[in-house]
């Protein structure tokens, strides 16, 4: 979805753009908002990224398969940025979705080197109620941000839209089922905003060019919702910097604990 330049300019969704951005991720799983941030900001979180990432590979295994690395990012700047964790084009379809009342509780980042290979199709949301096949509405949702353009050969993103969020298969069932059902490679400029529904079925590819391809994730949920991920943690004096809207998005992690100073 290409965003019209005075939506860019004013940082604001028409209610036309929002109500069809909200029906995408309800009905197709997911919508993306093309080339959004500003190219030096990006190329700034890039820089940012590599210098954090070459020393976290360098005394850490790989941790999602063949050089493919999960990142939890550091709650500083300019990671922290309010263009990152409170995107005034992000929140009001987080908001029409999960309500004002939604919570952030994962700052992490997926980043593929060069020798990588497919990972399985997935889920990164299991179902609330395994035991039936109840389907409910969005409870979780992924906002991803590539600081690299996302080309055929350096690894993007696999999706699986359509419906597929709107199922409730086992792992097994997936990997069964995942040939028969449409899918594509999620191709996006640098800068971009992917929102998308956590139970969308998706994988990672195998990065064939030659440098790293850092992908920056966030979640928000319901307030109720928990992942088996640790808290994201955040120093006391950063906490009480941030807006009014942040410091309620990320009101249930390690404010000053041990975590904010790992």
């Amino acid at each position: 979805m290409k965003l019209t330049q005075t939506e860019l300019d004013t940082q604001t969704l028409a209610p036309e753009t929002l109500a069809a951005a909200v029906r995408e991720v309800e009905v197709n799983g997911y919508v993306l908002f093309e080339k959004v941030l500003p190219p030096d900001f990006v190329q700034e979180l890039h820089t940012a990224f590599m210098s954090v990432f070459n020393t976290h590979i360098a005394k850490t295994d790989t941790n999602r398969g063949t050089n493919r690395y999960q990142m939890h990012l550091p709650f500083t700047a300019p990671f922290n940025d309010p263009r990152i964790i409170t995107n005034p084009l992000v929140l009001p379809v987080i908001d029409a979705i999960l309500s004002k009342d939604a919570i952030c509780n994962y700052f992490a980042s997926d980043t593929p080197l060069p020798g990588s290979d497919y990972q399985q199709v997935h889920s990164d949301m299991t179902p609330l109620f395994p035991e039936t096949d109840l389907v409910v509405p969005p409870y979780a949702l992924v906002l991803n941000i590539p600081l690299v353009d996302f080309r055929e050969d350096n690894g993007p993103l696999e999706i699986w839209p359509g419906g597929t969020h709107l199922q409730t298969p086992t792992r097994e069932q997936i990997q069964k089922l995942a040939p028969l059902v449409p899918h594509h490679t999620a191709l996006m400029p640098a800068g971009s905003l992917m929102i998308r529904d956590g139970r969308m079925w998706h994988r990672g590819t195998p990065n064939r060019s030659n440098e790293a391809r850092p992908n920056m994730a966030l979640v928000y949920t319901y307030h109720w919702f928990g992942t088996s991920y640790p808290r994201i943690g955040i120093p006391k004096e950063t906490y009480e910097g941030l807006s009014d809207r942040a410091k309620h998005l990320f009101r249930k992690e390690d404010i000053g604990g041990v975590l904010a100073h790992s």
